[in-house]
């Protein structure tokens, strides 16, 4: 993968690590943009466009989605669209991995979902005819999501019938193993993505936030995001939530401190 689409997924990728559980329902939106983006080949180009500015981009899917997805999925693909991609495919594909990695975010069921793919997968991987009937590129990709929808309905969760329909609608001609596996791999690395809270009196410039995003990753051995929290009752110092880890090096708290040890 090129330095630059590696540069474009990352900010795709924090924009994502700010979703939360109240985003759900509109993360679940991102599949649609993807159908859309794929049966509009004019508006896909255009988002893609070299001369185009990342503005005229953002306010080109503010215009098309903003009423449609809802807030945190028009801020997730404005941010898709806002970046550099060399063709419309893989903006879509780009798309589709950003709803898979949304979803699993808001949700918080990365146990479920990847659970579930690899329950699929085995199932169509252990019987041969079902997965040429998935493989084929001569069944039409509704046949394949009826078959997935018969089959696995009432066995899969919503959320996973949801994925996997996107998955056999716009495949890119990929294979069901190779189809599945990214799936399962982009819902797994989402999971590796946690996200610290950090209690400031004032907000961090952009060099403190790279420089604490950077110790925190070295810490927990896992790339961290960042949800900044103002409060100026913290005086000065921060605070720092990461699952069960508190690092409090607040001067309220020292000045806490220093009243126990006094008393």
């Amino acid at each position: 993968m090129r330095s630059a689409t590696q540069h474009a997924l990352a900010a795709v990728k924090r924009e994502i690590d700010t979703v939360t559980q109240i985003d759900a329902d509109s993360v679940r939106g991102l599949f649609g943009v993807v159908d859309t983006l794929a049966e509009s080949k004019p508006l896909a180009s255009a988002l893609v466009e070299r001369g185009a500015t990342p503005e005229s981009k953002r306010t080109l899917v503010e215009r098309v989605f903003g009423s449609q997805p809802g807030g945190a999925a028009v801020r997730i693909l404005a941010t898709v669209a806002a970046q550099k991609w060399d063709s419309a495919e893989e903006l879509i594909q780009v798309t589709q991995e950003a709803a898979i990695r949304a979803l699993a975010q808001a949700t918080g069921n990365h146990e479920q979902l990847g659970t579930e793919l690899d329950a699929f997968l085995d199932t169509v991987l252990s019987n041969g005819d079902l997965e040429l009937s998935l493989g084929t590129r001569l069944q039409a990709a509704d046949t394949k999501v009826a078959l997935v929808n018969r089959l696995f309905g009432q066995r899969l969760s919503v959320d996973t019938m949801r994925l996997l329909a996107s998955l056999f609608t716009h495949s890119g001609g990929r294979r069901t193993r190779r189809l599945v596996s990214w799936a399962r791999q982009i819902v797994a690395d989402q999971a590796n993505r946690s996200v610290a809270v950090v209690t400031v009196a004032r907000a961090l410039g952009d060099q403190q936030l790279a420089r604490l995003k950077a110790g925190l990753t070295a810490r927990f051995g896992r790339e961290v995001a960042v949800n900044q929290i103002i409060d100026p009752a913290v005086i000065g110092g921060m605070r720092i939530e990461f699952g069960d880890v508190v690092i409090d090096d607040t001067a309220a708290a020292r000045l806490h401190d220093l009243r126990l040890q006094l008393a």
